[in-house]
């Protein structure tokens, strides 16, 4: 019974979860792997904001770095950036 607490415990709090600066920090350092995030940093605008905009960093903190593998997953990451920083 306990465990059954728990395991709900966890899928009730694990969406609400901060993105800690560790996760942005990780996050950040793998993406610097891909040509269109480093054309991202490259454009000063977009480079103020990845590292000042709470808003871009927590989305780039959510990011999940295993999928980042996959192109699909790594193209829709993209693109979230792309409309994260031309909103903000």
């Amino acid at each position: 019974m306990a465990i059954l607490i728990d395991l709900l415990n966890l899928i009730v709090y694990l969406p609400f979860r901060k993105v800690q600066q560790e996760d942005i920090v990780r996050n950040i350092n793998h993406l610097t792997k891909y040509e269109w995030f480093q054309n991202f940093i490259k454009e000063e605008q977009y480079r103020k904001l990845i590292i000042h905009d709470k808003d871009v960093r927590k989305l780039i903190g959510k990011f999940n770095n295993k999928k980042m593998e996959r192109n699909s997953y790594r193209l829709k990451c993209q693109e979230k950036l792309y409309r994260i920083l031309l909103k903000s």
